[in-house]
């Protein structure tokens, strides 16, 4: 096969696909994949499977850090507390705290980062998850979305909504989505 074609093999009654190669076409582009994390075992079992399954050295890794609480601060405690104003050293500690609760995530995303091996730069996002991690989506560049998936009931999912489903419909671009054995 002198003509730099690459043949594929098919089962018997598949389309037989041939793709002619140049030169110039061997090495291929940097491609760049997004890891959405927010810090839940389901998004930690995601950046471990695309890092064992398909993560190749000539891959960009951005890792998308969004927190349901940090998107939305405050928002549970007003929604238990409707007609009490809550004094400020009270809401100063509660922020504080998710800042903190936030940090060791991140510390916890950065390690991953370093024990893959991978160079890869981490994104905070702020704002509602899934309209976040579409447009930081959009703004890198990315080929590739890849997300945990907490396999919520559909009735739930209908209810409070699911941030892969945001994402599945949304991105520009094909999204991995996923899901723990466990769920």
């Amino acid at each position: 096969m002198g003509d730099n074609s690459v043949r594929h093999s098919r089962p018997h009654g598949c389309l037989r696909h041939q793709q002619t190669c140049s030169p110039h076409k061997l090495t291929s582009p940097r491609r760049t994949i997004m890891i959405a994390m927010d810090g839940s075992g389901h998004s930690f079992y995601a950046f471990d499977w695309y890092m064992n399954q398909m993560h190749t050295p000539d891959t960009d890794v951005i890792v998308a850090h969004s927190s349901c609480q940090h998107s939305k601060p405050l928002s549970h405690v007003q929604s238990l507390m409707p007609a009490v104003t809550p004094d400020s050293s009270a809401m100063t500690r509660i922020v504080q705290r998710e800042e903190e609760e936030v940090n060791v995530i991140v510390a916890q995303i950065k390690g991953k980062l370093t024990q893959a091996g991978v160079r890869g730069k981490l994104l905070r996002l702020t704002g509602e998850p899934g309209p976040a991690i579409v447009q930081a989506a959009l703004e890198h560049k990315v080929q590739c979305i890849v997300t945990g998936s907490r396999g919520l009931g559909t009735v739930r999912r209908t209810l409070v909504g699911s941030v892969s489903d945001y994402i599945l419909h949304h991105s520009h671009c094909p999204v991995l989505v996923c899901r723990h054995k466990d769920t």
